[in-house]
C-alpha cells in the first residue's frame, strides 16, 4: 500500500521525487497509522486557528448530525465549486428549468453532448479491451500506442522520470511499457486521455470551475482504486470511473457557458439536485458512446439508487463512497469544512477513514496529486 500511494503521488506530480527517508521495512499499517495521527493533528490545529474567540465555533464547522454528512459535503462541495457567496445567487426558476430539459434533451440526443470537449482517444479503448487479454504482449500494446505521439511521449517521460531513478534513459516503447507493467500502464493512458476533457479555456464559465472539478476528480479516481481492494472490485475499473463521473459536469458547463452572459451557476437546492442528476446521465451515455467498460458505465448509473439498489453494484457503491471522501478532502483542504474527525470516524469504516486520512496527508507534501 506504501509503494502504490508514493506512485500515485508520483503520477499525478511529475515534479514529486520520494525521500530516501521514507524507504523502510514500515508495515502498511503503520505508515496508515501514522498518516492517520499526523492529519488529526493537522485538523486540530486547524480548528484552533480558526477559533474567532475561546467560546467561538471554528470558521465552517459541520454543527449536524454525522449521518447527514455526506448530503451536506455534497451541497457544500458543488456551491464552491460554482462560485456561490453572498448576494451572488442567482434566483430564476424559468431559466433553470429551461436549462434542466435541455441537458435531459441533450443526454438522449445522438452525442449527449460530447462534442462539446475533447473525446478518449480511440486508442485509448483499444488498449483498455486490450489488456484484459492475458496474452497480450508488450509489442501488440507498443503497436496500438504509436498510433497517437502524444501516448507515447507521455510514457516515455513516465519511464524516464526521476520516480525510476534509471542509470540510463530509455527511448524505446516496448521497453517502457514492459517496466512499467500493465496496472501502471494503464493509469497512466487514463490520466492522459481525461487531462484535456477539464480543460480550463474551453469556456468562459469552465475556466472558473474546471481545475476544481479535475483536481476532485483525480482525488475520487485514487481513493476508488484503494477501496476497491477492500469491496473485491477491479481496481482499475474503480480508478476509471472516478475519472468519468464528471465528463457529464463538464457537458453540462459547457452548455451552461453557451446559455448564459451571466457567468453565475444557479445553486437552488432543487436546480443543484437536477442539475448533478442530469450530468451523471450524461457521463453514463458518454461513457457508453465512448465504449469504455460495461461495469464503468454501471457504476456510474448506479449513482443516485437507493441502498438496496446500490447494494447490488459493488463498484457503484465504491464510487458513491469515494465520491464523499474525496469532495470531504477538497473542502477541508480549501477550508470550506471543519469537521471532527472522531464524529466522522463514527460514521465510516476503517478502511474509508484510512483513505480519508491518506488524501489529507497526502496534500500536505503535494501539490494536486489528485
Amino acid at each position: 500500500m506504501r509503494t502504490l500511494i508514493l506512485w500515485f503521488h508520483r503520477l499525478f506530480n511529475p515534479g514529486y521525487i520520494p525521500k530516501s527517508s521514507r524507504a523502510g521495512t514500515q508495515s502498511a499499517s503503520d505508515s496508515m497509522s501514522t498518516a492517520s495521527s499526523r492529519a488529526a493533528a493537522k485538523l486540530a490545529k486547524l480548528a484552533k486557528s480558526l477559533a474567532s474567540s475561546k467560546h467561538a465555533a471554528p470558521k465552517n464547522e459541520f454543527l449536524g448530525n454525522y449521518k447527514q454528512l455526506p448530503s451536506y459535503v455534497d451541497a457544500r462541495y458543488f456551491d464552491w465549486m460554482a462560485g456561490k457567496s453572498t448576494g451572488n445567487v442567482v434566483e430564476d426558476s424559468s431559466f433553470e428549468r429551461k436549462l434542466i430539459e435541455y441537458l435531459a434533451a441533450l443526454a438522449a440526443s445522438e452525442f449527449a453532448g460530447s462534442n462539446l470537449i475533447p473525446r478518449v482517444p480511440s486508442v485509448m479503448v483499444q488498449l483498455l479491451k486490450r489488456m484484459h487479454e492475458e496474452n497480450v504482449s508488450g509489442s501488440e500494446l507498443s503497436r496500438i500506442i504509436t498510433k497517437d505521439v502524444v501516448l507515447v511521449a507521455a510514457i516515455l517521460s513516465e519511464v524516464n522520470s526521476s520516480f525510476y531513478n534509471l542509470s540510463d534513459r530509455i527511448n524505446d516503447l516496448s521497453q517502457a511499457i514492459l517496466l512499467l507493467g500493465h496496472n501502471r500502464l494503464r493509469m497512466v493512458l487514463a490520466k492522459i486521455s481525461f487531462t484535456p476533457i477539464y480543460n480550463a479555456q474551453l469556456g468562459a464559465y469552465t475556466k472558473l470551475t474546471a481545475a476544481k472539478i479535475w483536481e476532485e476528480s483525480q482525488k475520487r479516481a485514487f481513493v476508488c482504486y484503494l477501496l476497491a481492494k477492500h469491496q473485491k472490485v477491479d481496481p482499475f475499473m474503480a480508478f476509471l470511473a472516478g475519472l468519468m463521473q464528471d465528463v457529464g459536469l463538464m457537458v453540462a458547463l459547457r452548455v451552461f457557458d453557451r446559455s448564459s452572459g451571466s457567468g453565475q451557476l444557479p445553486t437552488s437546492p432543487t436546480f443543484r439536485d437536477e442539475f448533478q442528476q442530469q450530468s451523471m446521465v450524461l457521463s453514463a451515455r458518454i461513457g457508453h458512446i465512448w465504449s469504455l467498460p460495461e461495469v464503468v458505465i454501471k457504476a456510474i448509473e448506479g449513482q443516485g439508487m437507493d441502498k438496496t439498489a446500490l447494494a447490488k453494484i459493488p463498484l457503484a457503491k465504491v464510487l458513491q463512497k469515494g465520491d464523499f471522501l474525496s469532495k470531504t478532502c477538497v473542502l477541508i483542504d480549501s477550508g470550506q469544512l471543519n469537521v471532527d474527525m472522531e464524529r466522522v470516524r463514527g460514521v465510516l469504516t476503517e478502511a474509508e477513514m484510512d483513505c480519508l486520512f491518506t488524501l489529507l496527508e497526502g496534500n500536505k507534501n503535494v501539490s494536486n496529486i489528485l
